[in-house]
């Protein structure tokens, strides 16, 4: 076969490799920086990278479409938010809207990047929100939550309320054109005629990177309540004492209904900051070292910083999965009116979502070296539901007692004999269990007391006449110096 049909299973499989083989064969020619951007930043077809000036990005989009020239495949489509690149390339080499423009006179349209709306000339994000009426079904709400594309998280707030709504209505349906509950549906068409005002909001696509001598760092915030976990991640920039704070990635989920507490659900939110964190170190290649994890909750702190006690199951998982990734002195406290994470989980109307912590982060982002390090200890372990409780070890050290003794703490025989039987039986227990054997007749009353009796006897014996017994022990007639 010399082409992959669209649909086939395998087709874009194939169509990767072969790019990147393309790419590697080519690299020694056309410089490490194109293979780079083909290895890397291409999905399937598609291929989204940022460079510092127009000068770069012209010369390594000439080298990248003459290298993979050598393999018989196209590089078109181009699309950028500077008009210098833009006037480099042929028409026909543009992206289909842009091919008959006059770029000097016309505005740029906007253009879809991996399913994000890209508004060119100032270069920002934005969405499209379609108002066409739909059912008030199962089917036509998930449809209108999932109309929103937002893969980095900008509208997380806004969208998980449409989610926990709609786990709330369709709670008693079967049927996916079954009409939803009355109950919800003020609240419901609320929610969705409230997303009309995202027209108007967008947000910059450029994150500044520094370089040099300026100092990148990662902040990753974590909260839950029992609607929603949320997490998000934030890039702070430092130049000669100015910070300079920018969104990066944010991610939230509705909670489990049932079966839940609140430390559990912070828990998950932490889990969620660190899956946010790897995310970020991949696609980034940010190092784990560089991020900062808050939480506004002190027993998940505790839970982090905890060398001393054992968890159940489920928190001792995710406890050793946030710890894989993330160390106990990258984690601090935030209260909760500084944590932005706390507006994914309690919902932001989307006409304040601009203006929203969650957008802008919280109002001071200090630098990790001027953080306070602090050390958090588990918070009433002896109530934790999630902590196992403390075992206690006794130990027992017995002091050799003569029969001598047992004779003066008792002023009766059968009494004696009655306490040395009960030691008996206890020992022959333990031997029987030890050997997996059925109890003998020690087990009886009658030959217990007879064991009891012959045994004091014996020892009086060796401790009254101790030679004796040794030299009958060994099977030799007594000597006549201890014979009376």
């Amino acid at each position: 076969m010399t082409k992959h049909v669209f649909g086939n299973g395998p087709s874009p499989a194939v169509a990767s490799y072969g790019l990147r083989k393309t790419a590697k064969d080519a690299e020694t020619d056309y410089g490490s920086d194109f293979y780079d951007f083909v290895q890397n930043n291409f999905y399937v077809y598609d291929g989204l990278i940022s460079v510092s000036t127009p000068a770069k990005a012209v010369s390594l989009l000439t080298r990248t479409q003459a290298a993979l020239a050598t393999g018989h495949i196209r590089l078109h489509k181009i699309c950028s938010n500077s008009q210098e690149v833009l006037d480099n390339f042929p028409s026909e080499d543009l992206a289909q809207d842009l091919k008959d423009l006059n770029l000097g006179d016309d505005d740029i349209p906007s253009q879809r990047s991996l399913g994000l709306c890209w508004r060119l000339h100032t270069d920002a994000f934005f969405f499209k929100v379609y108002d066409t009426p739909k059912p008030y079904t199962r089917r036509g709400v998930l449809s209108t939550i999932n109309s929103l594309y937002d893969p980095l998280g900008f509208l997380a707030p806004v969208i998980i309320q449409g989610r926990v709504l709609l786990r709330d209505m369709v709670a008693g349906t079967v049927d996916w054109d079954e009409p939803l509950s009355e109950t919800q549906r003020v609240k419901w068409e609320t929610w969705e005629k409230s997303l009309l005002h995202l027209h108007s909001f967008s947000i910059p696509r450029r994150t500044p990177i520094s370089k040099g001598d300026l100092t990148n760092e990662v902040h990753i915030f974590a909260d839950a309540s029992e609607r929603a976990i949320a997490a998000v991640a934030y890039l702070t920039l430092n130049n000669n004492g100015e910070t300079y704070t920018t969104f990066l990635l944010g991610k939230s989920k509705v909670a489990p209904k049932h079966g839940n507490s609140i430390p559990r659900l912070e828990l998950c939110g932490a889990l969620l900051a660190v899956e946010v964190g790897e995310i970020l170190s991949e696609q980034l290649s940010l190092p784990p070292e560089q991020m900062t994890f808050y939480s506004d909750s002190k027993v998940v702190l505790g839970y982090l910083n905890n060398r001393t006690r054992r968890f159940y199951v489920y928190v001792a998982n995710r406890v050793s999965r946030i710890l894989r990734f993330s160390k106990p002195e990258q984690w601090f406290y935030v209260a909760s009116e500084s944590n932005p994470a706390d507006e994914g989980t309690r919902f932001v109307p989307a006409s304040q979502l601009k203006d929203s912590m969650w957008i802008s982060g919280p109002p001071q982002l200090f630098l990790r070296s001027t953080l306070k390090e602090e050390s958090f200890s588990l918070v009433e372990p002896s109530q934790d539901e999630n902590v196992r409780p403390e075992v206690v070890a006794m130990k027992t050290q017995i002091s050799p007692t003569s029969v001598t003794d047992l004779i003066h703490k008792h002023s009766d025989w059968m009494k004696l004999i009655r306490a040395v039987s009960r030691v008996i039986l206890t020992a022959e227990r333990f031997k029987n269990l030890q050997r997996k054997v059925k109890p003998d007749e020690y087990q009886k009353p009658q030959g217990l007391l007879h064991a009891a009796e012959v045994f004091i006897i014996k020892e009086v014996q060796k401790q009254a006449d101790s030679r004796e017994v040794d030299v009958l022990g060994q099977g030799k007639p007594l000597p006549k110096t201890v014979l009376y």
